[in-house]
C-alpha cells in the first residue's frame, strides 16, 4: 500500500531559498554520468520545481512549530495553491503560529509499493491566515477537507522561503527477494 505524506524519509536536500539552490551542510551532491545529482547516500537531489510538483501530489503531511522552545508536530490534510502549502486548523497552536508569522517547518512523503515511488519534501517559511478571499476561493476549490469532527473554520498558508527534497531513484522493492 501507499504510504504517501504518511512518514517515509526524513532526509534533508539541498535547499533553495527563493529559487535559488545552495547546497545543505549535510550533502556531497555528486552526478554520474551527466544524471541528476545525488547526495552521499544515493539519493537524488530535488530541485524547487521538483519539489513543488511532489507536493502537489500529496495530501497528507506534518507542520513543526515551537512550543516554548521545544518542537510539535502535527498532522495536517494540505493543498498547494499559487505555490503555498494550505490548510486547515481550530484554535490552538498552530493558528497562534499563523497569527503571528511565525517561521514553521512542513514535510510530506512518500513511499508507495504499487508505483516504486519513494520522496520526501520539506519546507520552511513564514505561516499566515488565509485572508484574500482569492486564496480562500482557491484552497476550498481543490476541495480541503479535514478529517477532524468539528469544524476548523480557519486556513493557514505556509509561504516557502526554503525548500528542499530527496527522491530514490529506480523503483523501491518492499517484498520478499
Amino acid at each position: 500500500p501507499a504510504l504517501c505524506g504518511a512518514g517515509a524519509l526524513r532526509e534533508t536536500g539541498r535547499m533553495t531559498r527563493s529559487g535559488d539552490a545552495e547546497t545543505g551542510h549535510n550533502s556531497s551532491p555528486t552526478s554520474g554520468g551527466g544524471g541528476p545529482a545525488l547526495d552521499s547516500a544515493g539519493f537524488e537531489i530535488l530541485d524547487r520545481a521538483q519539489c513543488l510538483a511532489l507536493l502537489s501530489k500529496a495530501t497528507l503531511g506534518r507542520v513543526a512549530v515551537t512550543i516554548g522552545a521545544l518542537p510539535a508536530i502535527f498532522p495536517v490534510k494540505f493543498c498547494v495553491v499559487a505555490g503555498q502549502v494550505v490548510f486547515r486548523t481550530g484554535e490552538g497552536t498552530k493558528l497562534t503560529a499563523a497569527l503571528s508569522g511565525t517561521i514553521v517547518a512542513f514535510e510530506t512523503d512518500c513511499a508507495s509499493e504499487e508505483d516504486g515511488e519513494v520522496w520526501s519534501v520539506q519546507i520552511m517559511g513564514a505561516s499566515r491566515v488565509v485572508e484574500r478571499t482569492a486564496d480562500v476561493v482557491a484552497a476550498q476549490l481543490a476541495a480541503l477537507r479535514s478529517w477532524a469532527p468539528v469544524p476548523l473554520r480557519y486556513l493557514v498558508k505556509i509561504t516557502p522561503e526554503i525548500i528542499s527534497g530527496r527522491r530514490l531513484p529506480g523503483r523501491l522493492h518492499l517484498g520478499p527477494d
